[in-house]
């Protein structure tokens, strides 16, 4: 059994998230703004252009994948998505996958796993023509470990 340390609500500040210490458990109350890679492209090459948001990712906790048939599928995530993610703002992200990602630290922010199966009720943000989504998923208490802090320390099983 898992016991939470922390109740995370939305929005999170970055004092707090800058707070969190690798292999704290929070129990998340929010918003998750869940965005396929291609859609991360897609919103700098945007705002490049046109010189605006086209969908404003500041202070967000987000994860990148799709959902199939209700069912969350992560997306792999590499150092130059996370990299586009925090220079649009995003406060952390939701992985499934344990790596060390010397940008989390470089920008003071932090990487969550999922202790439990990512749901809640989507919205339909902004759809690409092929398909590709952004969505808002509203949570009502999932469990996250912090798997990376700010400070760059990597949470280790004991």
């Amino acid at each position: 059994m898992i016991s939470l340390k922390i109740v995370l609500r939305y929005p999170v500040s970055l004092n707090v998230i800058r707070r969190l210490t690798s292999g704290d458990v929070v129990h998340y109350i929010g918003k998750i703004v869940v965005v396929d890679k291609e859609v991360v492209d897609i919103i700098e090459k945007y705002e490049k252009s046109e010189g605006i948001k086209l969908y404003d990712l500041t202070g967000e906790i987000v994860t990148v994948g799709r959902f199939d048939k209700n069912k969350f599928f992560f997306q792999e995530v590499t150092e130059e998505v996370l990299e586009k993610l925090f220079l649009m703002g995003v406060s952390g992200v939701v992985l499934n996958k344990r790596s060390n990602f010397p940008v989390a630290k470089r920008f003071s922010r932090v990487l969550f796993e999922p202790l439990e199966e990512v749901k809640g009720t989507r919205k339909v943000v902004y759809k690409t023509p092929d398909g590709k989504k952004l969505e808002e998923l509203e949570v009502e208490g999932l469990t996250l470990r912090v798997i990376q802090d700010s400070s760059g320390k990597m949470y280790t099983r004991v």
